[in-house]
């Protein structure tokens, strides 16, 4: 028997009000409170199932408070309820109590008599079941149908939930590997290098006294600059912080960092409305590819003025980092990952990454991000 008019109607109504929800658990609770009410059952519930086949969540509708605390613990997938998990298909019963596989209920358990209940499936997948009891003049084929349905979008609603979370997970890691080598590469090797150069200065004791103040100095500027490397990567891990801020107010604290670091006050130059047309969560990326560049300037280019500017045009915000310093040749093997770092950000977010650079006539980076249509 198919659906009538009016279910399909309701059905629709029930599907659009999931379509815009996020949330795995309002999203699920809605599934099983529609699914009552479209086929007139008094309760309803859906168990979402862990690894090993047990039921690690389970959804009601129907049952008051009062009850669900008389009742104690949700179920875990015993009797009747297993063999939906053993055997994911569609099961309808006239009296629960008939199945060889009904076990009874738990003291303070509503009287149920009447069953149905359909797998949750996404993919060739079982991500659990859902039920429903207690329909009076029992449950149809029309029910049947509705279930089915209904099964499919929690099925894919915890599909999408699960495959988000292994997204995030391997975002997590992916950053993590990303500061990781980062660190060794920059911040862990110049610590280790300070510490040979501090082992060998023992040696100058008291013969070169000269000798092992320069050691000292050059100790101390390169500790200050681990101190810098560290910074950024504290910066990196506190995106929140640089999206509420704004990117006028980014720029500057990192223009008054640099000029901290450097010792050279930089030009500084944005768009009058940069911090109305530019996302929030575009801002950290952005402070972080400049914060690279600069990086870059204060520890390779000897400049004597740095100029920072940010604009919009053409639906990009577009940021360019120019310096006086040595230059370098582009096409030439780099030290350290701080171009790269640029390249691979501007790249995620689907931006332009461009260098320009000549030696002895200094380096500029232009950065162009595309905004989100207004």
């Amino acid at each position: 028997m198919t659906l009538t008019e009016d279910r399909l109607h309701a059905l629709a109504a029930a599907a659009a009000a999931l379509a815009g929800e996020l949330d795995l658990d309002t999203v699920l609770s809605q599934i099983v409170r529609s699914s009552a009410e479209l086929t007139g059952a008094r309760y309803a519930a859906l168990g979402v199932l862990d690894d090993d086949g047990t039921i690690s969540r389970f959804i009601t509708h129907g049952a008051s408070e009062e009850t669900i605390r008389a009742i104690g613990r949700y179920p875990t997938g015993k009797g009747l309820l297993g063999v939906l998990i053993r055997d994911p298909q569609v099961l309808r019963l006239d009296c629960i109590q008939d199945h060889p596989a009904s076990v009874g209920f738990p003291e303070q358990h509503p009287e149920m008599t009447n069953f149905l209940g359909a797998p949750v499936r996404s993919g060739g997948r079982i991500y659990g079941n859902l039920y429903l009891c207690e329909k009076t003049g029992g449950f149809t084929e029309a029910d049947e149908a509705l279930i089915t349905v209904m099964a499919a979008q929690a099925g894919a609603a915890v599909e999408n939930a699960t495959l988000s979370q292994q997204l995030r997970t391997l975002a997590v890691q992916d950053e993590r590997d990303r500061i990781s080598r980062e660190l060794h590469d920059g911040v862990i090797q110049t610590l280790f290098s300070i510490g040979m150069g501090l082992e060998s200065a023992r040696a100058l004791l008291p013969a070169d006294a000269e000798r092992l103040d320069q050691r000292l100095n050059a100790a101390i500027e390169s500790i200050d600059g681990a101190i810098r490397e560290l910074r950024n990567h504290i910066f990196r891990l506190r995106p929140s912080e640089a999206a509420t801020m704004g990117l006028s107010r980014g720029l500057a604290e990192l223009a008054r960092e640099y000029e901290v670091n450097a010792l050279v006050r930089p030009s500084f130059r944005v768009q009058s409305d940069l911090d109305a047309r530019v996302q929030p969560g575009l801002i950290p990326d952005l402070l972080q590819m400049v914060r690279e560049a600069l990086s870059n300037c204060a520890k390779h280019a000897g400049a004597s003025h740095v100029d920072i500017s940010a604009h919009v045009a053409d639906g990009t915000v577009q940021l360019e980092i120019a310096d006086d310093g040595i230059g370098f040749t582009p096409s030439a093997p780099q030290v350290g990952r701080g171009l790269d770092n640029i390249r691979e950000r501007a790249a995620a977010v689907a931006g332009d990454f461009e260098i320009d650079s000549t030696p002895g006539k200094g380096t500029a980076v232009r950065i162009a991000i595309p905004l989100e249509e207004e």
